[in-house]
């Protein structure tokens, strides 16, 4: 018999007694290079063995399997894989019926990224497990020494649950960081409630600080966060973050905090939050709140970058629908806006309470060439700008226009339109602008327009494998608004209020550069516009009678450059030059260059005195980040610089590195803005699968020179 034909028979006689040992459908695959039955039930085989049964695989190099008791002992370079989990030791027992057993010299995977690395592993049930002398970790425990260990004496540990160490010590680089003798670590996809790792940081104002927070999910759609901060200086913080996401289209948080304040002994408290939810039928529910009970507190006592600097609140709710060109929303809102001055900080307080919209986009009037576009706007306001300046009101507008497609040319296209525009106010202005008075007042006017474009030209180049389309467009748009009446009268709550008499055009030479490439859309790669407005009643520069400079009803003369050579890079450049004078009155570059590697941008504005054409302002804003591809670690800079008055404004560093199993954070800002100038840290250490290790906020005072 050919060896072929001996291996065939051998392999249909371990089917054979597997068979006779097992139901159908629960068959024990065996296989090894060299086999024999010791007893009927008693299976041994000797390298490259490999066994199957059920979700369950194991390989070795020497095994003993009984199928009577359904109990395998393996040694030497086993494998043992059942779903995501291995298991790599130097010799187990195994019960492949009821999957429980015992492993010796293991290193192992648990999902969903856990690596062990010990003595002993007992398997004790379905999810249960015990782990004897060694380490667990997220990181790869063959490329050395781990960014990160826990080290443990023993451990119980429930897949998808919890794990219970005793004689646990966190390691870095294997350096002790801290010891616990119990803990208590949530081995779960799915969120698990527990406490956070403490941080730590330092001010000069407020002293030592320690925080720590507890994590409690509230259901599968919402949880909670828990927060308490203390302070050498006597500061005590409470604070709470809520999440939930209801529904698909359905998500918010909550945000809120308390800080006691040991100088008033007072509790300062701090609320933001947001709610985002679509409907069916186009409906819409946005929301947004941010209130402080002192923002002057806050903002020196805030440790983010983003909210230690703000001078305005604004908290709305929104609930709109759209469909076709048409669109409904009903808005209540809060604006509180702060105002420094030689007195101290003054506020402007603006409300709606709230205000419904509807809104038609331009639509053609049955099959006719006319569009007709609406805006009606219902409301009760609330405004507090004085402390004799404020009252609440009705306001009520209405907003029709009617536009004209004019046949034509497919190079020129003109387009007329007229419109008219009345508001009601409840209260009007008194003849001082001091207070409120009980007497409606109504304002009027009409619109017109005029929309020229065209005669328009192009010209296209073909190459290999773009096509580039050069495009001239001129335009011409003229706007007028008749008199609305006395403004000095009317309460001004927005933009609406704000009404100016216009009678003039505008003259623009665009010139648009496209470019397509293979069989890609069009893309357009270049825009230059030079633009002047005209206005055909009241001059638009006013010159200087005493420099002999008379007033002229053209407008400034504008340049705007735009180039987008690519997705990464954009740049643009405006330019403003005095009809009477000829000099610059503005001038404003910015833009960002992109690559894999990093991206650089700027923002550079000034403003020209138009009679003189000395500079009055400048001021620039650098950002510049790099991080080469395939590299761990990003460097970013930003820069805030008066150049007029050669003072740094603000300067801000970070450094960030990727790790495998692990990611450093450093920030710096030295922000020298006033009221509060301030100069703040972060540093955070994030381990993968344990969280945040190290997170360290603190103060260095007010603004100085580094």
């Amino acid at each position: 018999m050919t060896r072929l034909a001996a291996a065939a028979a051998a392999l249909l006689a371990l089917i054979a007694a597997a068979a006779s040992a097992q139901p159908a459908g629960d068959l024990v695959a065996l296989q090894a290079d060299r086999q024999q039955w010791i007893q009927d039930t008693l299976w041994c085989g000797v390298g490259n063995v490999q066994i199957k049964y059920q979700d369950v695989s194991v390989r070795c190099d020497r095994v003993e399997v009984d199928l009577q008791t359904m109990v395998l002992r393996a040694e030497g370079n086993v494998i043992l894989d059942r779903g995501e989990t291995r298991m790599a030791c130097d010799r187990v027992e195994f019960d492949l019926e009821r999957k429980v057993g015992t492993m010796w010299q293991v290193q192992a995977f648990f999902p969903p990224l856990y690596h062990f690395k010990g003595e002993r592993v007992e398997k004790l049930d379905e999810t249960h497990y015990r782990f004897t002398e060694g380490v667990f970790t997220s990181c790869n425990l063959d490329a050395g020494t781990p960014p990160w260990t826990l080290e443990i004496r023993d451990a119980l540990v429930e897949v998808e649950g919890y794990g219970h160490f005793r004689g646990a010590a966190l390691k870095a680089k294997g350096v002790p960081v801290f010891y616990l003798p119990r803990l208590v670590w949530p081995l779960k996809r799915d969120r698990a409630a527990g406490l956070l790792v403490p941080n730590i940081g330092y001010s000069d104002v407020y002293g030592a600080y320690l925080g720590n927070a507890v994590f409690v999910p509230i259901g599968r759609s919402a949880d909670t966060t828990f927060q308490l901060d203390l302070y050498s200086e006597g500061y005590v913080g409470l604070g709470d973050e809520l999440r939930w996401a209801p529904a698909e289209d359905a998500r918010g948080e909550l945000f809120t905090s308390f800080v006691r304040d040991p100088e008033t002994n007072k509790w300062e408290w701090r609320v933001l939050g947001r709610h985002n939810q679509l409907f069916p039928g186009g409906y819409a529910l946005h929301a947004e709140v941010i209130d402080y009970s002192d923002i002057d507190f806050f903002q020196r006592f805030e440790r983010t970058f983003d909210y230690n600097t703000l001078r305005s609140l604004y908290s709305y709710v929104t609930f709109s629908r759209n469909w076709g060109p048409q669109a409904a929303n009903v808005r209540a809102d809060h604006r509180e806006t702060f105002f420094e001055q030689s007195g101290g900080t003054s506020t402007v307080v603006l409300e709606r309470r709230p205000e419904a919209e509807y809104r038609l986009r331009s639509t053609p009037v049955g099959g006719s060439p006319l569009y007709l576009s609406m805006v009606a706007v219902a409301g009760q306001l609330y405004a507090d700008r004085t402390a004799t300046l404020r009252d609440s009101y009705t306001r009520l507008d209405l907003f029709p226009a009617l536009s004209l497609l004019v046949p034509g040319w497919p190079w020129l296209n003109v387009t007329p339109a007229v419109g008219g525009r009345v508001t009601y106010y409840s209260k009007r202005y008194s003849a001082d602008r001091t207070t409120f008075e009980d007497e409606p007042i109504y304002r009027r006017y009409l619109t017109g327009g005029l929309s020229i474009v065209g005669p328009s030209f192009s010209r296209v180049w073909t190459g290999r494998e773009t096509k580039t389309k050069h495009l001239i467009e001129p335009r011409i748009e003229y706007q007028y608004v008749s008199d609305p009446g006395d403004p000095t009268q009317v309460p001004v709550f927005d933009e609406r209020d704000s009404v100016l008499v216009t009678n003039r055009a505008r003259f623009t030479l665009a010139n648009r550069l496209f470019v397509k490439r293979g069989q890609g859309a069009s893309r357009e790669v270049g825009y230059l516009e030079l633009s002047q407005d005209y206005s055909f009643s009241d001059p638009l520069t006013l010159g200087n009678p005493s420099l002999g400079l008379e007033p002229s009803n053209a407008g400034p003369f504008t340049a705007w450059l735009r180039v987008s050579p690519n997705q990464g890079t954009n740049i643009d450049a405006r330019a403003s030059v005095d009809a009477v004078t000829r000099n610059l009155t503005s001038t404003s570059l910015s833009g960002i260059v992109g690559g894999a590697s990093g991206n650089l941008g700027l923002t550079w504005y000034t403003s020209f005195d138009p009679v003189s054409g000395g500079s009055v302002s400048s001021q620039t804003r650098v950002f510049a980040g790099i991080g080469p591809v395939r590299q761990p670690w990003r460097l970013e800079a930003h820069f805030a610089y008066d150049i007029k008055r050669q003072e740094l404004l603000e300067q801000r560093y970070l450094v960030r590195w990727r790790g495998s199993c692990w990611t450093a954070y450093a920030e710096f800002r030295d922000y020298r803005i006033q009221p509060y100038p301030r100069r703040d840290y972060r540093v955070a250490i994030d381990f993968t699968g344990l969280g945040t290790f190290l997170d360290i906020h603190g103060s260095l005072g007010g603004a100085g020179q580094l």
